[in-house]
């Protein structure tokens, strides 16, 4: 009965795909550009993290539309013509919906500005609604080039950290984000090349100027709070300035990334406090 139902789902699907596609999203990397760029009748539906205001970018809009596990059963009974995934996880539900003829489109992390330009066009020409994504990818380099308009002379050396001790060097969206703020991260001048930990004997040894901190309020994250739990992490913490950028901004590496720039810009301007 459960495969009846999924192959007359596939039915419906084929016979509505001469208009625009309904799209459902099964990840936060797809939920954050579906929820951008489309008009809520061609949203089938959104992740099931998607109205979670701690970790999408969409949360609010998100409240007013389907919320979909990541089964190829409740996508096809949401009648969507095309799914967006992230490009990792959900292996199974993407299988099955591709051999059941549904396409999928996986959608990475994108680690820089340039990268999520990339895919936000390139995943809005696939989901015809590239003019929503043009505008959209101008917004966001408009507002790149006021950022750095604006950059400090000398970039304050900031520290970043995850509740576990991990951070960000060379080659990701944080470090992007931060010398979009016009900041220098202290991974990346300690020749950290993508995700890693920054130990406290690293940090004791190079002390930043601030610390730009996430994730320390959220649930599967803050459990891991190694780092934070640490006498010196705490005695530094509580002495220098802090940015708490909103975990949201950063969740998914893509378009937001800007909103995480803008929010560490203008916090270091009032002297780091949230």
């Amino acid at each position: 009965m459960r495969r009846l139902i999924l192959v007359l789902a596939v039915m419906a699907v084929a016979a509505s795909a001469a208009a625009a596609p309904r799209v459902a999203s099964i990840g936060l990397c797809g939920d954050q550009i579906v929820g951008a760029l489309l008009d809520q009748s061609r949203i089938a539906g959104l992740s099931h993290q998607a109205d979670d205001p701690a970790l999408s970018v969409v949360a609010a809009r998100a409240r007013n539309l389907p919320l979909l596990p990541a089964s190829a059963e409740a996508v096809l009974m949401a009648g969507a013509d095309v799914v967006v995934a992230n490009r990792f996880g959900d292996t199974k539900t993407v299988n099955l919906l591709q051999k059941l003829g549904v396409p999928v489109l996986r959608v990475d992390s994108a680690e820089s500005f340039d990268q999520a330009r990339d895919i936000l066009l390139r995943t809005g020409d696939r989901l015809e609604s590239a003019a929503a994504a043009r505008l959209l990818a101008q917004q966001v380099e408009n507002r790149l080039t006021v950022l750095r308009r604006s950059a400090p002379k000398v970039p304050p050396l900031v520290a970043y950290y995850r509740p576990d001790g991990g951070s960000a060097g060379t080659g990701t969206s944080v470090n992007a984000a931060l010398e979009a703020a016009g900041m220098e991260s202290l991974a990346t001048r300690l020749g950290m090349r993508g995700w890693g930990r920054l130990d406290l004997e690293t940090l004791v040894m190079n002390p930043p100027q601030a610390f730009a901190i996430s994730f320390f309020g959220i649930g599967p994250y803050s459990a891991r709070r190694s780092f934070a739990r640490h006498p010196v992490a705490r005695h530094m913490l509580a002495t220098l300035p802090v940015i708490e950028v909103p975990a949201q901004l950063w969740s998914c590496g893509g378009w937001p990334l800007i909103e995480a720039a803008e929010f560490l810009s203008r916090h270091h301007h009032r002297g780091g406090e949230p």
